[in-house]
């Protein structure tokens, strides 16, 4: 085929003021629902239509989120299909005033000859807290796939009053995806969380998760504290060896507001 048609369009574009909704957009291939809970925290699960993303691809996720709290996860693992055409674009913005985020989607699923450029860059101002966990496969061992060439860029910057505060970034083309698993980083894994908490909250989560962690066994997994912020690495060779060490260190940092979705 000479034409390349667009595939799917996705915009989300939400604003929380005092725990209610004052823009609540939706449009393409993104939906939003907001079950109701049993807490006083707010609960968004983000859904996309198109049952998957492909090259030529293109999702924004907007949030602004004033002296609120919320919960934005994913009804499912968001699956990175093969495709011919340039790299499916996810560009994901989010400022908190005053407020408290758990960012807590599924995992994202990379298939053999896939192409993806996302970005996310979220601002904290004004005592905010971020909770921020993101999860990476490569390729489901349950599943026997193997990932030989991709094109993924994933790039995450969170600043606090406009500073940044954390900032890293993937980058893997053609077949150096092999070099990247094989090499000390990732030990050969093909599954990856990160886990990152910004705020007061630190102060008081720092003792209990590093205990947590101690007394993991048989789970590659470390914890790292800087002065404003905690980072997380966990590593498996299987997708739900890691759902399975995730849920126990998420549950004594966010307990009863952990979404129904992360149930295994």
């Amino acid at each position: 085929m000479d034409k390349l048609l667009q595939r799917s369009n996705g915009k989300i574009d939400i604003e929380l003021l005092d725990n209610d909704f004052s823009k609540f957009f939706q449009s393409g291939c993104c939906k939003i629902l907001n079950p109701n809970n049993y807490n006083k925290s707010k609960e968004l699960v983000l859904i996309n239509t198109a049952g998957g993303i492909t090259c030529n691809d293109n999702i924004e996720i907007n949030a602004t989120i004033h002296n609120s709290e919320l919960s934005i996860c994913t009804q499912a693992a968001e699956k990175i299909y093969s495709g011919i055409g340039d790299p499916a674009k996810v560009d994901i913005n989010i400022n908190l005033n005053n407020s408290t985020l758990y960012w807590l989607p599924k995992e994202l699923i990379l298939f053999d000859n896939s192409k993806l450029r996302r970005s996310i860059n979220i601002n904290l101002s004004n005592n905010s807290n971020l909770i921020f966990c993101e999860t990476t496969i490569f390729g489901r061992k349950a599943m026997s796939e193997k990932i030989k060439n991709i094109s993924f860029s994933d790039q995450w910057k969170i600043f606090t009053n406009s500073s940044i505060k954390h900032f890293e970034a993937i980058n893997i083309k053609g077949s150096t995806i092999d070099n990247f698993k094989n090499n000390y980083t990732f030990d050969n894994q093909s599954s990856l969380s990160t886990i990152l908490i910004f705020g007061d909250i630190v102060h008081q989560l720092e003792s209990e998760l590093s205990k947590v962690i101690k007394n993991l066994e048989n789970h590659y997994c470390e914890m790292t504290k800087f002065d404003d912020k905690i980072v997380i690495r966990c590593l498996a060779d299987d997708n739900y060896d890691l759902k399975k060490t995730l849920n126990i260190i998420m549950k004594n940092v966010i307990n009863d507001k952990l979404p129904k979705s992360w149930d295994l």
